[in-house]
């Protein structure tokens, strides 16, 4: 009797054990993708704000209105807004 207690024992341990790695791998998986998605939507965020200042600099290099694109993103220039977007919504918008 002691040895199937023994035996018992030993599985439980190995399945406790087992739970705990594949929530670590879970857990870290979870991790790498919002970390993914971070990273692409802070690449935005970047491209947003470079082609939102080429624009203000053409805007007041040339005094007139500005639209430029890049990629997906647009950018347009007035002299009170720039408005910087990605497939029709807006990333950014920067009044005066």
């Amino acid at each position: 009797m002691k040895k199937n207690k023994h035996h018992a024992f030993i599985l439980a341990d190995s399945l406790i054990a087992l739970t705990i790695i594949s929530l670590g791998i879970t857990f870290t998986l979870i991790c790498h993708q919002c970390l993914v998605r971070q990273t692409k939507q802070q690449y935005i965020n970047l491209a947003a704000h470079r082609i939102a200042k080429e624009a203000t600099d053409e805007l007041v290099a040339t005094q007139r209105p500005v639209y430029l694109r890049r990629d997906e993103l647009n950018a347009i220039a007035f002299e009170k807004k720039v408005v910087v977007s990605l497939d029709d919504q807006i990333i950014l918008e920067v009044r005066k």
